[in-house]
């Protein structure tokens, strides 16, 4: 209409005149909505000591961890310069931004690799409001501390609070991540000892949860478990206690809940259960809800507000990691301390009422929120934050450099004895099925909706694969979509650890029956043996990660890409992807293991590689330390999947060499069955059981069943105590095929 107005030589020249000041000013109008924000962010090495001990190979960007809040405002164009300075590739995504395709950041799918002393330049429109994180997605650099928080404020604040907090949660561990993956490589428990959460038959007799341990074995699902690795410290901002001061009774704060964790779920709670109110999760508005509690997923961000009673308080803000291993404090307020009420630990027998079932999934469950109690926060009485009582009305600012001066002594003292503190009553958790959109976001009736695509979340947690539909992403790579439909994802979890799932480049709505308002989330937490289904609108042309966050399970093949019909990666990408991609780590990279038995009446070496779906075992044994008694066996298999494997090899018995057939399935009751048929036609079948007695001695059974020209049988039975994840000592029996008993006592030694 301008255009034409300008080309029309019937308008005067004063009317000209205002048309051109006129689109003058909309251009202005149109820049100054559309300012430049710009970042510079410098990914460097850093020594970092958290725990009193020097981390060497610690990432951070521009000498912080985690890294610096980048703050934007809605019509913002940003521009954020990454700048790397160290040795190693690396590249950030802006998680929960909805951004261009070639700007989110993950290597080779969408965004070049920013090699060592090479900079790259990302630039995107804000076009939504809310809390996000940014993070690295190259190997696992997001552990070691490449992550920082992203608020993208409103012209005009929906809630009015006096303080707005960022409160990045997160987990750190002193051992560098790859030699974490190489552990949980070896043996999927392997942090156990450390965690000290160490399932037993004494235990499970112990807590009356005996069959619920029988049943765990006999479908082969194993003991409950809600993390995979030991970690040294768990940190808000950075930092295992800190102090927030300055904050007045009758005060609001906002809090930005972030868990920019690698692979910890944690708790948040204020106080001895005070309430809060949930007004936004993953950067989305929700209608308000108050709750006490939240179980926050690896990625996911809430929005929280609390109101400071009327009263001089000072109260602990804590993340608690899901398995009860430790926490992070922060301390607000001025006045007599109110801390968070311990967390009984965690049962591995059953999903029971210890908060395993994480308030989300299918079904209604203990801690789903939904049930009134003692604690549950719905019950006005003493402590509750909203009466009033003695000193509500004194003028804190009198006795600030006193109280000053015992928040600073206090914090010395909180959260180090949880011995001493109360066990923490029922709480009023937040679900899912809480959760209602302020707007309607049911999409147009008139979208085609494809047909519902399943995703079976599974893994072999021996081996530490993890699978979407039996496969891992070195194998299966694309889920394919059509532009413009509604896409259903139906994620089913087959295991007994969470899953938290992220689409990135799309928010999708979850369907737990709150219909046209169902709340519009980018990350969602998948709980042991449950179902949550997902739908989103294909309006987003690419190729898009989606991933469990546990870092270490997408590592390992819990991945794939959301590809758009008719998008390709680019060429250079894919030169970029035939440079670098041979030096990351992948699900089918070999990892090696070996254990060392030394006994008085025998010796035994075993070794073996580990390189997803890939196995290579060989064991050497020297019975009674006499060389003519000396066995091998060398195995090559390929697991079909998590129970079955077959494959070939040799074995030596009686000084002969054998060529082998061999397989190996796990029975009902985790009871493994291995055997061979050499060139011979002797046929060899062996039982394996373990039996963890109590927390540290376990029980090894082995039987031996051979057929030839008869039929001959071998025991061999350990009974040994782990002293740690390493070390064990114990006895060893051992009956061979002729009637012979030894019995030895000696050491084992993983490796």
């Amino acid at each position: 209409m301008v255009h034409y107005i300008l080309k029309n030589n019937g308008v005067s020249m004063i009317t000209r005149f205002r048309i051109f000041i006129g689109f003058l000013c909309l251009l202005l109008s149109v820049q100054l909505m559309a300012a430049e924000r710009n970042y510079e962010l410098r990914v460097q090495n850093i020594t970092k000591n958290i725990t009193g001990v020097d981390v060497t190979h610690a990432l951070a960007i521009n000498g912080s961890i985690p890294a610096p809040t980048l703050r934007f405002k809605l019509g913002d164009e940003a521009v954020i310069k990454v700048i790397n300075e160290t040795n190693e590739p690396t590249t950030l995504h802006w998680h929960g931004l909805l951004v261009p395709w070639k700007q989110d950041g993950p290597q080779f799918a969408n965004t070049l690799i920013i090699e060592p002393g090479k900079t790259h330049t990302f630039r995107f429109p804000i076009i939504h409001t809310g809390t996000y994180w940014y993070h690295s997605h190259t190997e696992l650099q997001e552990q070691r501390g490449l992550y920082g928080a992203i608020v993208i404020e409103e012209d005009t604040p929906k809630y009015q609070v006096d303080h707005d907090y960022v409160f990045v949660m997160s987990d750190w561990t002193n051992e560098k991540p790859l030699q974490v993956l190489a552990n949980l490589k070896k043996d999927g428990d392997y942090y156990k000892y450390k965690k000290d959460f160490l399932p037993s038959i004494l235990g499970a007799i112990r807590q009356g949860a005996i069959w619920d341990y029988i049943k765990g074995e006999w479908t082969r699902m194993g003991p409950m478990d809600l993390s995979d690795v030991g970690y040294d410290a768990f940190l808000i901002n950075g930092q295992i206690k800190s102090m927030l001061k300055n904050v007045k009774h009758g005060e609001k704060i906002r809090f930005r809940v972030i868990n920019a964790s690698a692979s910890t779920y944690f708790y948040f709670n204020i106080g001895n259960l005070r309430e809060f109110k949930v007004v936004s999760k993953d950067g989305v508005d929700v209608q308000p809800v108050k709750v006490n509690e939240l179980l926050i997923g690896v990625a996911e961000t809430y929005d929280v507000i609390f109101e400071m009673p009327h009263q001089m308080k000072m109260f602990e803000a804590k993340a608690t990691a899901q398995d009860i291993t430790g926490s992070a404090s922060l301390m607000f307020g001025m006045g007599d301390m109110e801390m968070v009420p311990m967390k009984m630990k965690p049962t591995p027998y059953g999903m029971g009422d210890m908060d395993h079932g994480g308030g989300h999934g299918d079904d209604d469950g203990p801690g789903d929120g939904d049930d009134d109690g003692p604690g549950d926060g719905d019950d006005d009485g003493p402590g509750d934050g909203d009466d009033d009582g003695p000193g509500d009305g004194h003028d804190h600012m009198d006795m600030k450099r006193d109280v000053e001066n015992k928040m600073e002594d206090e914090l010395m003292m909180f959260g180090g004895d949880d011995d001493h503190q109360m066990p923490m009553p029922k709480t009023k958790r937040l679900n899912y099925k809480m959760l209602k959109s302020e707007t309607p976001t049911d999409f147009d009736k008139n979208l085609i909706r494809a047909q519902v695509i399943e995703l079976e979340l599974s893994g072999d947690m021996e081996r530490y694969n993890w699978y979407i539909n039996g496969k891992p992403f070195s194998e299966d790579k694309y889920i394919n979509i059509r532009e413009n439909e509604v896409i259903t994802f139906k994620f089913v979890n087959k295991t007994m650890m969470h899953h938290p799932m992220h689409l990135h480049g799309h928010f999708f709505r979850v369907l737990m029956g709150q219909g046209k308002f169902a709340p519009k989330f980018h990350t969602v937490d998948v709980a042991p043996m449950k179902t949550v289904t997902i739908e989103f609108h294909a309006n987003e042309p690419g190729i898009w990660f989606l991933h469990c966050h546990n870092l270490y399970h997408m590592k390992m093949g819990m991945a794939r890409l959301v590809k758009y019909e008719g998008i390709q990666q680019t060429p250079d990408l894919m030169k970029d992807e035939a440079k670098w991609g041979p030096q990351m780590t992948h699900d089918d990279d070999a990892f090696w293991r070996g254990e060392a038995s030394l006994y008085s009446n025998t010796a035994k070496l075993e070794f073996g590689m580990n390189a997803g779906r890939y196995q290579f075992d060989m064991e050497l044994e020297v019975d009674e330390y006499d060389i003519d008694n000396f066995e091998a066996e060398v195995m090559f298999k390929r697991y079909i999947n998590r129970f079955l494997s077959v494959g070939a090899g040799a074995v030596v018995e009686d000084q002969k060499v054998y060529a082998v057939l061999t397989a190996a399935y796990n029975l009902p009751g985790n009871v493994e069955m291995e055997g061979y048929i050499r060139h011979d036609g002797k046929a060899v079948v062996r039982l394996t059981k373990i039996l963890p007695i109590t927390e540290r001695i376990n029980l090894d059974l082995t039987p031996e069943f051979s057929f030839k020209d008869d039929f001959k049988w071998s025991f061999d039975s350990e009974l040994y105590y782990n002293y740690n994840e390493r070390v064990s000592f114990g006895v060893n029996y051992r009956r061979d095929e002729d009637g012979d008993d030894s019995v030895g006592f000696g050491i084992k030694i993983k490796f």
